[in-house]
């Protein structure tokens, strides 16, 4: 029996939240520690790392009209805490807890818990309460909460519609932040192509990769060192790191294809089109070609099509494709 749309809405959007909130608090973290790095001090570039993580984030005009000139403080306010900004962790993890309350018969009692104590443990904090306490220690209880609540989803939920849904919302979040978390290497961490091999180089591609947790996969599986070519191919093309662009396409397809099965075939065709054209680029593209015929152009492209496909997903399927921002 299909979900009502306003259920599979809701769980959507739960799952993109608790993504969000996860990457946000992945990204804010390394940049944090990133800065207090010899090699980040010692070179021309590491100036820009809170206007970079804004930019990487989507979200450099929004900040830029609320605060002007990006700096540590108020760029840590803003995706943290700032109730302003509807992709902050606060703000994130709010919706995504009114979300999960619209739908708890279709979530276990664990998985309401999970979600329902991240919010209380995140939200009623101020910026002087996290930074006293340590901005690791919060971005840590972020991501152990936000794991927390994907391992009890899928141990005691079943592996139904609703449960699909809530999949597709979390593999189109994640394969659009990490297109930007790569993009943002090649267009807004460096001043000039003279610091390619450099400290600053090296820093950066080892900071992208902590910001994936896949600094460690990488070294295990490319024993040549950290060349760009190869995470190029490790975060975009690899099948075995579950957090690569491909392999996140493929559990989206996966997932939405399931969430739409019993859907009108003129209903369910315009996103999994979408998905599927994405999804067979990358099956036969390699770190050369993309490099050499412009990555950031095709991030670009991926970007656009990840978006098209939520829109065309709530356009089908739910009441609207707004239910969070």
């Amino acid at each position: 029996m299909a979900l009502l749309s306003r259920v599979a809405d809701s769980l959507f959007w739960l799952g993109r939240g608790v993504e969000r909130a996860e990457n946000t608090a992945r990204l804010l973290d390394v940049s944090f520690h990133g800065r207090l790095e010899p090699q980040a001090l010692e070179v021309a570039g590491a100036r820009n790392t809170w206007q970079a993580l804004v930019a990487t984030l989507g979200l450099a005009q929004q900040f830029e009209a609320a605060h002007g000139e990006a700096d540590e403080a108020s760029v840590i306010a803003f995706l943290t805490v700032s109730r302003e900004n509807p992709s902050s962790i606060v703000s994130a993890l709010a919706t995504a807890r009114e979300n999960a309350r619209g739908v708890r018969d279709f979530l276990s009692s664990e998985t309401w818990v999970a979600i329902n104590r991240l919010y209380h443990a995140t939200t009623h904090r101020n910026l002087h309460l996290i930074m006293a306490d340590g901005l690791y220690e919060f971005c840590d209880e972020v991501r152990t909460g936000t794991q927390l609540f994907h391992g009890t989803a899928n141990s005691t939920s079943l592996h139904d519609e609703g449960w699909y849904w809530l999949q597709c919302g979390l593999y189109l979040e994640r394969a659009d932040m990490v297109t930007r978390i790569i993009d943002s290497k090649y267009h807004l961490l460096l001043d000039s192509l003279d610091e390619v091999g450099g400290a600053l180089d090296r820093f950066q591609w080892g900071a992208l990769l902590r910001s994936v947790s896949g600094y460690e996969a990488f070294r295990r599986t490319h024993a040549g060192g950290v060349e760009p070519s190869a995470i190029v191919e490790f975060l975009v093309l690899s099948v075995e790191f579950p957090r690569s662009l491909r392999a996140t396409v493929d559990n989206l397809y996966f997932a939405l294809d399931h969430a739409t099965e019993g859907a009108e075939r003129r209903l369910r065709n315009a996103p999994l089109r979408k998905v599927t054209d994405l999804r067979n680029r990358l099956q036969f593209e390699t770190a050369d070609t993309l490099i050499s015929t412009g990555l950031h152009e095709f991030l670009k492209d991926a970007q656009d099509t990840l978006a098209a496909v939520s829109l065309a997903v709530g356009e089908a399927f739910f009441w609207s494709s707004t239910s969070a921002a």
